[in-house]
């Protein structure tokens, strides 16, 4: 299942591999285009490079559309004379299905909200962990640019779309004995929640989520290094 509030990790992701090209498909990525433009800010794109690659994916997500409409007419025509024929048992069981879906969706998304509050640990708890003889590992599951704005002190990186590799370049593998804290910057820590699953699937027994992210740590007045 997919994180219903999963952040801009994934988007970013696609901006820093593909750069102002990825601009081209930003209206067919859900969540995407309404990324795009800060990300292309953040990274100081050209504005000719960014002008043309927007420029492009708006005429395509345009043209698109109206071809789609321009195939289908006639099943469209076809699938309108059936709810027609069905009349008000068509609609209804039109309108049940939907609604069916919406509350599977409802119900995805509250259990894994419950899940997080039930696990997560808070800021000041992290801070007095770290003063311990034996701190946590914490892991940092956001975007390549956003680890530009520094880290909690003693973190270590995890690519989540390039996990295994992650956990070899730093050496995790011969760390499963460790309590684990990660942190994200997006809502209900739903990344770093994703990432937690991960690692308790290759043997990390206790993995928690930060809450509030590295937002919360840094609205404490806690340190960042900048690495």
């Amino acid at each position: 299942m997919g994180a219903p509030d999963s952040c801009a990790r994934q988007t970013e992701n696609i901006y820093e591999r593909w750069g102002p090209p990825s601009l081209v498909i930003a209206k067919f990525v859900p969540g995407f285009a309404a990324v795009a433009t800060s990300m292309a800010g953040m990274v100081r794109t050209r504005l000719w490079s960014f002008a043309l690659f927007d420029t492009i994916g708006a005429v395509l997500w345009s043209g698109v559309a109206v071809a789609l409409g321009w195939v289908f007419r006639d099943a469209i025509n076809e699938i309108l004379a059936v709810f027609s024929q069905a009349g008000r048992w068509g609609l209804i069981a039109l309108i049940v299905a939907l609604a069916l879906f919406i509350a599977v969706k409802a119900l995805q998304r509250y259990q894994l909200i419950r899940s997080l509050r039930m696990s997560r640990v808070s800021v000041d708890e992290l801070n007095d962990l770290l003063g311990r003889h034996e701190p946590p590992l914490i892991v940092d599951v956001r975007s390549r640019s956003s680890q530009k704005r520094g880290r909690i002190p003693g973190a270590v990186w995890i690519d989540s779309h390039a996990f295994d590799e992650s956990l070899r370049s730093c050496g995790l593998n011969d760390r499963v004995g460790q309590d684990v804290i990660v942190y994200c910057d997006c809502p209900n820590e739903a990344s770093a929640a994703a990432v937690a699953k991960k690692l308790m699937r290759v043997g990390f027994k206790r993995v928690r989520p930060l809450g509030g992210g590295i937002d919360a740590w840094v609205a404490k007045g806690y340190g960042v290094e900048v690495t």
